[in-house]
């Protein structure tokens, strides 16, 4: 889901107030995680290590940047794994006793991704490289910002219109 393809949170409102039914919303969510970490993460991973590579005697560059975006893309494919296989068959199959504790889980590990690209925002200084650096360092940054709100964004509809409800 980016800025220019639809998705069931941009044209018909929320699952509560008649929008997208819950399915849908849920089906959204696997695929643009899928797209996270099958396309997005691991071109972006590479251009990272590319960096590193150009700007190895460069003290500006950040040395831990290509581990954090590892790190994101395995706790971003634990969490996809949790929902596709678990979470979103229970909430389909209308709940489970189980269901609330798992999805405090998948919260958790949501802030833990979240806190992860803090950390690259705080490292890199918000995602500024220095003006005169490779022009693919600062293409990494935007990716990496891109990447970010891409991330935020469906964080944000996972918690506002399939697991909130569901969790009180």
């Amino acid at each position: 889901m980016t800025d220019r393809e639809p998705g069931p949170a941009r044209d018909g409102g929320s699952v509560r107030d008649g929008g997208p039914d819950r399915d849908s919303v849920l089906s959204a969510l696997v695929t643009e995680g899928q797209s996270l970490v099958h396309d997005r993460l691991p071109d972006l991973i590479g251009l990272a290590e590319t960096v590193a590579i150009v700007a190895r005697d460069d003290p500006r560059h950040p040395g831990a940047l290509v581990a954090m975006l590892v790190r994101i893309r395995t706790l971003l494919i634990e969490q996809l794994r949790t929902e596709a296989g678990i979470v979103h068959p229970l909430i389909r199959l209308g709940g489970s006793p189980m269901l609330a504790d798992m999805i405090r889980g998948l919260e958790a590990g949501q802030k833990d991704i979240e806190r992860e690209l803090d950390r690259i925002f705080a490292m890199t200084g918000g995602l500024k490289p220095p003006p005169d650096v490779a022009p693919s360092w600062a293409v990494l940054y935007v990716a990496i910002g891109v990447m970010a709100d891409r991330i935020r964004r469906r964080h944000a509809l996972a918690r506002t219109e399939i697991y909130g409800p569901l969790v009180v």
